[in-house]
């Protein structure tokens, strides 16, 4: 019977395939140290040198955690992808295990060709034990096979003094460490324990670069680890300038949200404006159902804190914690180098989450669609704790560099992409209040009642009359070149709503479209083929002759489905729109509906229609009640899908006076805070995470072409909206 006999070259192979390079490799040795409760993790580095002083390099890490025996050593650390860890998945100490893959070993052969690893354990019976390996790593480069390499353990016993723990002696290093290298270290090494439970942490990292010189190296390695970024957490030096202090912009924000998702995506937290009053505002997100592809990920704790990066507010900012002698250029490049939001778990990071180019939560991609709302990846650090795997689902790939892309990592990324966008609009809004952000432009009849001129009209009416009839022709001119714009604008507009409306029922179109296509394709390319044997005295030509009728019928059936589906689509084509026409209210509403039935079937959203019977005719643009109404039936199809609660519905109704017919389209999703009721209707607002913001901007400016307007209804139970029109006067 075969059996796999694996190469001893497999060591250096998967050493190189799971840890990236020699900082993860290095975090890899600090984990393992942490796992076996030690208090603190050693690490000293000495560079590769030629010349006179040559060194193969040497790097030594120690701690002072539980140990292992010799049988320890024969039995996990000689077995790689051991599931000593998976299976313990808390230390005897209490530590949630972080080491979890059994890839400890091969960091070391990732970091140098050879290996003097010296372990002291007690045991229950013989007191202290040390033991002792040495592993030339080349050999699994030349042996053939792993079985055929022997690596001896020698054992004695320990003295009274002898600490437990582990120490490895790695030489002959693969890599040569560069000032980049090291500074990249230690900013790994900063952020590796999480900045929230630092000043808690019972566990300590102290790095010794002492052997790199100016002389030599041309830098001094140890002032990497004492420079300026170590005293801004604490505001003062360590005691230990060999000591990693965790790195945190936790106290340096302008606006910081602080709170935690609970099982079922409900946030309950607070905001704080420090460029306000200071005071954390109650921050509530009501739970939102699972999308399609997305599994729970477990309660998460977050903390961000969000920067607005103008100059003088960034070197304010660094001012107010005390920080005076850093510049404008030195105050950005900190929070450039430092930026970003990571994931941690038992109060570790998960790389690369948080490093500064990582955009796990493709910030930058939204950002382009929405520069003056939307949050760039240089102004946001943060914080996002999430629990063990077998609670949150979230798994560690087997390389260590991030998270599997599951269901559970797709919902943690919503859930963070949604507080964003809330936390967004509650930003921008201040920002606009007090001036830091332009406003955004409002509607096309305040312009064309400004390009009227009328204050201008009353001023000129004081003057002299010798000078007065040459002024206002001047005016008259302008005031008509400015109205003669304003509509030009009106028209690129209506265009506008137009294409944005067919944008919204494209996927439906081209749904309903390639069904209909295909049974005629499917059915005629059936009569075209069985043609030259209609006639045919056969049990072929008899079925077919059968089948002729039905075929036919059928072609013709989907050729006129396939006409009602362009002519619904007629009024948002943007073609010339000629006169007002008076409009049958609820076949346009069912039109629109039809447009969205798939979507609202995977949405599971039921429709509540209840128009009386005798509702008059409406008087204005077909496509403007289109698109006014496709762009609040498409929010409310997606608001309702984030709902977790049932049943999802949305209601139509429509009541009438002597002048007006109002239609109120209503949906049970999450209520609208109240806070954003003022800016529902100005471009660019949106409270969806990759929304545009223009789509009940579009609605308005639609139903106000068709002398109509759209407004939202304060006073409902639910979230209403209610389309103004005019009523068919006789009707």
């Amino acid at each position: 019977m075969a059996k796999l006999r694996p190469r001893a070259r497999i060591v250096r192979t998967i050493g190189d395939q799971l840890i990236s390079g020699p900082e993860a490799a290095l975090i890899e040795l600090v984990k393992n140290a942490y796992d076996a409760d030690s208090p603190a993790v050693h690490i000293a580095i000495e560079p590769r040198r030629n010349g006179p002083n040559e060194s193969d390099g040497r790097i030594i890490v120690s701690d002072r955690g539980h140990g292992m025996t010799a049988n320890d050593l024969i039995e996990k650390w000689f077995e790689p992808a051991t599931t000593d860890k998976v299976e313990r998945r808390t230390s005897p100490g209490g530590r949630m295990m972080l080491g979890a893959k059994g890839v400890g070993r091969f960091a070391t052969a990732r970091l140098g060709r050879n290996l003097v690893l010296t372990c002291a354990s007690r045991r229950w019976s013989s007191g202290l034990e040390v033991s002792r390996i040495e592993v030339d790593w080349s050999v699994f480069e030349h042996s053939k096979y792993l079985d055929e390499i022997d690596i001896g353990v020698q054992t004695r016993p320990g003295t009274q003094e002898e600490p437990t723990g582990v120490h490895l002696d790695i030489s002959d290093l693969r890599d040569t460490w560069t000032k980049t290298q090291l500074e990249h270290l230690v900013r790994e090494l900063r952020r590796l324990i999480s900045p929230r439970g630092a000043q808690d942490s019972d566990f300590r990292i102290f790095l010794d670069l002492s052997a790199f010189q100016q002389e030599t190296d041309g830098f001094d390695g140890q002032g990497l680890v004492s420079g300026a970024l170590a005293v801004l957490e604490d505001g003062h030096p360590s005691v230990d300038p060999k000591e990693i202090k965790p790195f945190s912009l936790s106290n340096v924000y302008h606006y910081v949200v602080r709170g935690e998702f609970d099982e079922n995506g409900g946030f309950s937290g607070t905001f704080t404006n420090q460029r306000a009053d200071g005071q954390p505002q109650k921050l509530v997100l009501e739970p939102t159902a699972l999308a399609n592809g997305e599994a729970p990920c477990g309660p998460v704790k977050v903390m961000l804190n969000v920067y607005d990066r103008e100059g003088d507010a960034v070197v304010e900012l660094f001012h107010k914690l005390g920080l005076t002698a850093v510049g404008r250029m030195d105050a950005k490049r900190m929070l450039d180098e430092n930026i970003g939001v990571g994931i941690y778990r038992s109060g570790f990071r998960i790389r690369p989450y948080g490093d500064a180019e990582t955009d796990w939560l493709e910030l930058e991609r939204m950002r382009v669609q929405n520069p003056s709302r939307k949050l760039g990846l240089n102004q946001v650090w943060g914080i996002v704790d999430i629990t063990d795997e077998r609670v949150s689902g979230l798994i560690e790939r087997s390389s260590r560099e991030g998270l599997e892309h599951n269901g559970q990592f797709a919902r943690l990324k919503r859930l963070i992409a949604d507080l964003m966008a809330r936390v967004e609009d509650i930003r921008l809004d201040f920002r606009q209040m007090v001036g830091l952000s332009r406003k955004q432009a409002g509607d096309t009849e305040d312009v064309r009642d400004r390009a009227a001129l009328q204050k201008t009209q009353r001023a000129v009416a004081s003057l002299p009359v010798q000078y007065r009839e040459k002024v206002e022709r001047a005016l008259r001119q302008d005031s008509t070149a400015l109205k003669t714009a304003i509509g030009e604008l009106e028209t690129y507009q209506q265009a506008l709503a137009s294409r944005s409306a067919l944008g919204l029922v494209v996927s439906q179109v081209l749904h309903d479209g390639r069904r209909f296509l295909a049974d005629i394709a499917t059915r005629s390319k059936y009569l075209v083929d069985g043609a030259p044997r209609l006639m045919e005295q056969s049990k072929f030509g008899e079925h077919f002759r059968d089948s002729f009728g039905k075929s036919a019928h059928s072609i013709s059936d989907s050729a006129a489905d396939l006409n009602k589906l362009f002519k619904a689509l007629d009024p948002i084509s943007g073609r010339r729109r000629g006169r007002p026409k008076p409009l049958d209210v609820p076949e346009i509403v069912g039109r629109c509906l039809d447009l969205f039935k798939d979507a609202m079937a995977t949405n599971h959203v039921e429709v509540d229609i209840q128009l009386p019977r005798d509702l008059p005719r409406a008087t204005g643009y077909e496509g403007d009640l289109m698109a006014a109404s496709l762009n609040i039936i498409d929010n409310a199809v997606h608001w309702l899908g984030t709902s977790p609660h049932r049943p999802r519905k949305l209601a139509i109704s429509a009541t009438f006076s002597k002048k007006y017919v109002r239609l109120s389209l209503s949906n049970s999703g999450p209520a609208i805070d109240d806070r954003f009721l003022s800016r529902l209707f100005t471009p660019g607002f949106t409270l969806k995470p990759e929304g545009s913001g223009i789509g009940l901007a579009i609605a308005r400016e639609a139903m106000r072409a068709s002398k109509g307007d759209v407004a939202y209804d304060d006073e409902a139970d639910q979230t209403t909206f209610v389309i103004e029109m005019l009523r068919v006067q006789g009707d």
